[in-house]
Order: structure tokens, then C-alpha cells, then sequence
């Protein structure tokens, strides 16, 4: 299998539809038996989608959305920013990060993910965090072998029933002389 031309680029508008698609394939995939099959089985790509352009267009102060592709194809994106409120100022938040299933571990993730760490650092920001789900094992490796590290805390995610139990993990940039 040839290697896909992968690029890294922010996200605009009209990238809204296949965001949603992306998003809720991710979801289905990472988290079935985690949040219940009700809930994952009633996420809608359509209402994902004017979410999608609403956040895009009208982004929160500081917030950035990328996108990663293979050739033209959008595969995969991230959310990042100033960490949620009670953070340092020159700490940042990774708030999501996702790929189509369908592109696992073919390297899209690693280049999406690299990019997000050089915008956090261009934003600023000397050290940064995200939350995964505890019993995520494949992205807890996947942030471990990049050197974000569990740091201790947790929190229970209320928005879903049952809450969803998170752990943090950060990591602190080198600084650039």
C-alpha cells in the first residue's frame, strides 16, 4: 500500500458535512459499549453537521479547528485552545481530536496531532492538556508515545448517562529558544 499525500490545513464551512460524518463514525467506533448504543446509535450527521458550521464559523474566542487529509479526502480533525476556564492563561486544551475509522493507523492521526501541538505552541501556550476516556486504551498509547502523560486528575462527565470517567493528560512543551 502506497503512502496518502497527508496535509494539514484549518478547517472552513464547507468542511461541516464531512465533519459530522467523521465525528460520528469516531464516536460509533471508540466508544460503543462505553456510552449506550441508544445514545450512539442516535447521533445525527445532519444536526452534527449545522453544529459543525455554527462552531466553525463563529468560533469560540481562541479556538482553532483543523482538519487532516489524504489527497482531498478530509479525514480527521482537531479542536484546540485556551484550556477551560481555572487554567493558567499559558495553558492550552487539546478539546478533541478525531479520525475516520476508515483511515487508523495509517498516519493520519500522528501528522493531525503534531500539527495541533505546533498550533498550541504558535498560540502561546508552554504546556497543554486533554481528556480520554480511562478505558480508551488506543489513544491513551496513542498520547503516551507523545509524551502526554496522565497527570492524576479525572473528572465524570455528567453530559452523557451513565457519566463518562476521563482522565487528563498533559504535557509540557520545550521552550524555544
Amino acid at each position: 500500500m502506497s503512502t496518502p499525500d497527508i496535509s494539514v490545513r484549518a478547517a472552513t464551512e464547507d468542511d461541516a458535512a464531512r465533519l459530522a460524518e467523521v465525528h460520528v463514525a469516531a464516536w460509533r467506533a471508540t466508544y460503543r459499549g462505553v456510552m449506550t448504543d441508544e445514545y450512539l446509535d442516535g447521533l445525527d450527521v445532519v444536526r452534527a453537521a449545522a453544529a459543525w458550521r455554527r462552531n466553525i464559523g463563529a468560533p469560540a474566542v481562541g479556538i482553532e479547528h483543523l482538519v487532516v487529509l489524504s489527497g482531498t479526502d478530509v479525514a480527521g480533525f482537531a479542536i484546540l485552545g485556551p484550556a477551560s476556564s481555572g487554567s493558567a492563561p499559558t495553558t492550552g486544551q487539546l478539546h478533541a481530536i478525531n479520525v475516520h475509522p476508515d483511515w487508523w493507523a495509517q498516519g493520519l492521526g500522528s501528522v493531525l496531532f503534531e500539527a495541533a501541538e505546533q498550533k498550541l505552541i504558535e498560540l502561546g501556550y508552554d504546556r497543554a492538556f486533554l481528556w480520554v476516556e480511562k478505558g480508551n486504551t488506543r489513544a491513551i498509547n496513542f498520547y503516551s508515545n507523545r509524551r502526554w502523560l496522565a497527570d492524576g486528575e479525572t473528572l465524570e462527565d455528567a453530559r452523557f448517562d451513565p457519566p463518562v470517567a476521563e482522565n487528563r493528560h498533559s504535557r509540557t512543551f520545550p521552550r524555544v529558544h
